[in-house]
C-alpha cells in the first residue's frame, strides 16, 4: 500500500494518545481498529560491559547499544504484544550479558552485544535493525521517510562499545576502537558521549550509544595494589550500552557496568 500525501496530512494536529513502555511486557488495545493509525519507536536494550579478571593487564570493552526502529502503521489487529527488552548486566571478571530485543506487534528492535574479549571490544557490535522490511545490521545507517511533516520511519543501529581505552562509539557506528594512535581520527569523528577510563589499556572502553540512550562511562584502570581499578558505569536512558571494568595489574579489577533497557513509544493517530 502507497502512502499517500493528503491521507496522512490528517493527522498534522497530533496523536490523540502517545503511551511509552520502559519495562515488561503486555498487550496494547487501540482507540479504533478501523481508524487509527501509530508511529512506533522500538528501542533495544543495552548491552553490559565486559569485568576483566584480576591482576588482569586489559581492561574491558564496553557493551554495545541497543538498536532504534520507527515505523508508521496502520492498527487494524484488537489488540498488540509487546515486550521491552531488558539491559544486559555487566561481567565480573567475564563478559557481559548482550541486551534483549524489543517488539510491538512484528516490529523488533534488536538488543547491543557483548564484548566477548577484554579488549579490543571487537565483538561489542551495537544490535541489529530491521525497519521496513530492510535490513540494517549493526550500525547500518539511518533512513527514514517524512510525510507532511511527519517522520514515518526509519532505523539505525545501536553504537559499539570501544575496546580499553577507547570511547564508546554513537548510534549508527558498529566498530568499537581501543586506545590505539592509528585509529584516535576515526575515533574521535565516530565516537558517542561516553568515555574511557583513566589509565591507558587499563581503562574499561566506554558503552555505545543508542538513539536513546547514552553508553556508561568505562572504569579507571590502575596498576597499584593499594589502588583497586574501578567498575564501569552503567548505561543511561534507553538502550544505553554499559561500561568495561578498568583493569588492575597488580590487586582487583573493575566489573562491567550494566546495559540501559530498552524502550516503546506508540503514538496513536485517529484518522478524521
Amino acid at each position: 500500500m502507497g502512502f499517500n500525501m493528503s491521507f496522512f496530512s490528517q493527522f498534522a494536529g497530533g496523536p490523540a494518545k502517545v503511551t511509552q513502555y520502559t519495562s515488561g511486557s503486555g498487550n496494547y488495545t487501540p482507540i479504533s481498529t478501523n481508524q487509527s493509525w501509530a508511529r512506533v519507536t522500538v528501542v533495544g536494550g543495552g548491552a553490559g560491559g565486559y569485568g576483566p579478571p584480576n591482576f588482569f593487564s586489559v581492561a574491558g570493552g564496553g557493551g554495545g547499544a541497543g538498536a532504534t526502529v520507527v515505523q508508521f502503521i496502520k492498527l487494524n489487529d484488537a489488540s498488540y504484544a509487546y515486550v521491552v527488552g531488558a539491559g544486559g548486566g555487566g561481567g565480573s571478571g567475564s563478559a557481559g550479558s548482550d541486551g534483549s530485543k524489543s517488539y510491538f506487534g512484528t516490529i523488533t528492535a534488536f538488543g547491543g552485544f557483548a564484548s566477548t574479549t577484554a579488549a579490543p571490544a571487537t565483538n561489542s557490535y551495537g544490535g541489529g535493525a530491521w525497519a521496513a522490511a530492510f535490513p540494517i545490521f549493526a550500525g547500518g545507517p539511518t533512513f527514514g521517510v517524512a510525510l507532511n511533516g511527519i517522520f514515518a520511519g526509519g532505523s539505525v543501529g545501536g553504537g559499539a562499545g570501544g575496546g580499553s581505552g577507547g570511547k564508546g562509539a554513537a548510534a549508527g557506528i558498529c566498530t568499537g576502537y581501543s586506545n590505539n594512535p592509528n585509529v584516535n581520527e576515526i575515533q574521535n569523528r565516530y565516537s558517542g558521549f561516553s568515555t574511557a577510563g583513566t589509565g591507558g589499556n587499563l581503562g574499561g572502553g566506554g558503552g555505545g550509544d543508542s538513539a536513546y540512550g547514552k553508553g556508561g562511562n568505562g572504569g579507571n584502570g590502575s596498576n597499584d595494589s593499594g589502588t583497586p581499578a574501578n567498575s564501569g558505569n552503567a548505561g543511561s536512558g534507553y538502550g544505553g550500552g554499559g561500561g568495561g571494568g578498568g583493569a588492575n595489574n597488580s590487586a582487583a579489577s573493575g566489573s562491567g557496568g550494566s546495559g540501559a533497557g530498552g524502550l516503546i513509544i506508540i503514538e496513536e493517530f485517529v484518522q478524521a
